[in-house]
Parts: structure tokens; sequence; C-alpha cells
């Protein structure tokens, strides 16, 4: 199989045949979508990861948008993660993993000395057990409730992109017109997943309209040592190169489904 090649660059420097391929890959995963309403998400991003074969053909991608804020009175920086997908045949490379990391530790870097969160919205538990596998301190979560600055942190991340549509009493964000959702079969809750695996049981119960589009908003801070702690679990447990995802008493969360669904 192909090894894929990551490329971080400028949504604006963005060609109308990538696009086209960033497109084509998104809508082989998602129903309920449009070509238009894929163009005026992406327009409102900073950056994209693309992931491209030996043919230069786009086989996966990630959207990313910086945010800066203000929570009673601290400055606080953030990443928010949006349309991502990667192409089945090459799901298990590390390629996005690895660019997703050393993009979140140029921007930590900026912002030595202030807050720094990883935003994301999730439809599917895979984009969830991929937060929760990864990140130590990540929310909402079912071991423990969260802190009043962290859900005021959450709160204004998710009002300041979706305003009318998040709901702050159930954390969850709802479009009047389905945005899309993740195609039946590729990241089915059944009753043995969620007996088995208590991460997922507590997405479904925190999110159960996912199905039909409905968002979780999560929230994941990065800190110095979050890319340590990360590489030693990483070796420990595979014995190898660290892999961004790596799961924990959970199904494998890969980076193939969507925010990252």
């Amino acid at each position: 199989m192909t090894r894929l090649r990551a490329e971080t660059v400028a949504v604006a420097e963005l060609s109308e045949l990538a696009h086209d391929q960033m497109f084509q890959v998104f809508k082989d995963y998602y129903d309920s979508v449009s070509y238009q309403r894929f163009l005026d998400d992406l327009r409102g991003k900073d950056d994209v990861i693309l992931l491209m074969d030996e043919h230069h053909i786009i086989q996966g991608f990630s959207t990313i948008k910086n945010l800066a804020l203000t929570v009673r009175g601290k400055k606080i920086y953030g990443l928010f993660s949006g349309d991502t997908v990667v192409a089945k045949a090459y799901w298990g490379q590390r390629v996005l993993g690895r660019a997703f990391l050393r993009y979140l530790v140029v921007q930590k870097a900026r912002h030595p000395f202030s807050p720094y969160y990883w935003f994301l919205i999730s439809k599917g538990y895979k984009t969830y057990l991929l937060m929760a596998n990864n990140f130590e301190q990540h929310f909402p979560r079912f071991e423990r409730e969260m802190s009043r600055w962290e859900k005021a942190v959450l709160d204004a991340f998710a009002a300041s992109l979706y305003p009318h549509e998040y709901n702050p009493k159930t954390n969850l964000i709802t479009f009047p017109d389905c945005h899309g959702h993740v195609r039946r079969g590729i990241a089915d809750i059944t009753p043995e997943l969620r007996e088995a695996y208590p991460r997922i049981a507590f997405f479904a119960d925190k999110n159960p309209t996912w199905a039909q589009g409905s968002e979780l908003a999560c929230i994941a801070r990065m800190t110095w040592s979050m890319p340590v702690r990360y590489g030693l679990k990483a070796r420990l447990k595979r014995g190898g190169e660290p892999k961004l995802v790596v799961a924990q008493q959970q199904p494998t969360a890969s980076l193939a489904m969507r925010s990252m669904s």
C-alpha cells in the first residue's frame, strides 16, 4: 500500500482541483452533503493538512481554524479541527496523526504561557475516542464532571463558532437542516460496544441524536508534557514508532472519520 505524504497548506492557496479531490473523498463517507456547503465550510478555515498518494492525488485531509478568545478575563487560544477524512484504503497509517500533533506543538509554542486547547465537535464515537484516548485533559468525560473553568472554556469556543446552534445545557450542536452525517456502517454504535466500552456508552448517552448529525462539543488541553507523555505511552504500548491514535481499553479511534466522527 502506498504511504501517504502530509502537507499543511493555507486554505487560500488550494486550487480548484484540490477542492474537487477533497470533496470526492469526503462524500464517500458522509450522506446529506453538498459541494457548495463543503466549500463554504472550507473557506471559513485557516489551514488544511492534505494527505497525498504517490500520484499527488488527495486521499485524505483535515481542516483547521485557529481561535483566540477571552474567558473570564483570561486570554486563551485554541485550534478547531473541522472536516477530516481519510480514504479507507489508508486507514491505520500514522501520517495524519503526526502532522496534526506537529501543528498543535507549533501553535502552542506561539503562545507558550497561555492555555491552549483543541476544540472539536463529534457526531461519531471515533472522533470522541481520538480525543479521549490521546489527551489526558479532555472534556466531557465519564470519569468526572467539568470544573466551572473547563465548562466556561467549552461554552466560549462552541458559542464563538455556533452561536445559534449550540446548547450549553447539553453541550450539543444541532442544525435546522442536516449538515451531513456518517454513512451507516461506518461508525455504528451497537449494544455490544456500549456494554464493553464505557467511553462509547458515555458518548452515546451525551449525544443520543448523533446518527441524525448532532455534534457533541469537546475540548482537550494541549500541554508541554502531552507530546512526551504520548510518545512514551505509544512506545511502551506498541514498542515502536508513536501513533497519535492509541486506544487504551477502547476500539482503535482511527483518524479516518470526521472532526476527526
